[in-house]
């Protein structure tokens, strides 16, 4: 924690994202603008900090599916009836379509390259469709993934959790962190013989958890061993820190 007390001279203040003005320009008839007389303010300045820490229950998962054909129709073809494939199983798990988005679509030519040099040859087309799945049950995570192997997935590009709390728990730990900040500024007042008499700013500074987890490349090969054990998943908990600074009106007794 960061604490400060600003005399009546110093008559503005910048803290990071806080911005105390100047004194208002008044415009002077026929005449340039000129500065009003500053207000003698003494201040004490205070930052306080808060951890949160919350369970996810959701999580976004996405599935790639990867085909090679002769011809880039063909490719294409056996791309969408896999994705298809996929598609429909997961939404009898229940994953409704809102819960679906296409992230990307491409086919493109491969190439092979003549050993003694000269131009390339087209010998075949890849297919790639991704999907992202929104999973809002975290006991489905496990079962998703495993679906979306065994329907004809090629791979799980990244699994990422959130928590439907997030915005509660940052509300409250906001609160504690200003009620930090203002306990300080009563102690720092008080030391110094005076109180606190009003607030002139607070600033906030919330970090949002993002945290992204990559499934094992090795993982897109329970595609092929239908006797496997169901993919566990460990959600952990999320943790982050929100900051406040603010400013208070101090005055003596």
């Amino acid at each position: 924690m960061r604490h400060r007390i600003v005399l009546p001279f110093a008559v503005a203040l910048a803290v990071g994202a806080c911005h105390v003005p100047l004194a208002a320009q008044t415009p002077t008839p026929g005449g340039p603008s000129t500065a009003a007389p500053a207000v003698a303010v003494s201040r004490i300045v205070t930052s306080a900090s808060e951890d949160v820490e919350v369970t996810p229950d959701r999580a976004v998962v996405t599935f790639s599916v990867e085909t090679r054909a002769r011809t880039a129709a063909a490719a294409g073809t056996e791309n969408a009836r896999i994705q298809t494939a996929v598609l429909d199983t997961l939404r009898r798990l229940g994953i409704a379509s809102a819960q679906l988005r296409t992230q990307g679509v491409s086919i493109n030519p491969e190439y092979e390259y003549p050993k003694e040099g000269g131009r390339p040859t087209v010998v075949g087309y890849q297919a790639m469709n991704s999907i992202q799945v929104e999973v809002r049950q975290v006991a489905q995570i496990g079962p998703v993934i495993d679906a979306g192997l065994n329907r004809g997935a090629t791979n799980v590009g990244g699994l990422r959790f959130f928590a439907s709390s997030t915005e509660a728990a940052t509300r409250d730990a906001l609160k504690k962190a200003v009620a930090k900040a203002r306990a300080d500024a009563d102690a720092i007042a008080e030391a110094a013989g005076g109180r606190i008499t009003g607030v002139i700013q607070i600033c906030s500074s919330p970090n949002t958890p993002m945290p992204m987890q990559e499934m094992a490349p090795m993982l897109t090969m329970r595609a092929m061993d239908k006797s496997a054990a169901p993919t566990p998943i460990e959600t952990g908990t999320l943790r982050f820190t929100v900051s406040v600074e603010a400013i208070f009106v101090f005055s003596m007794r």
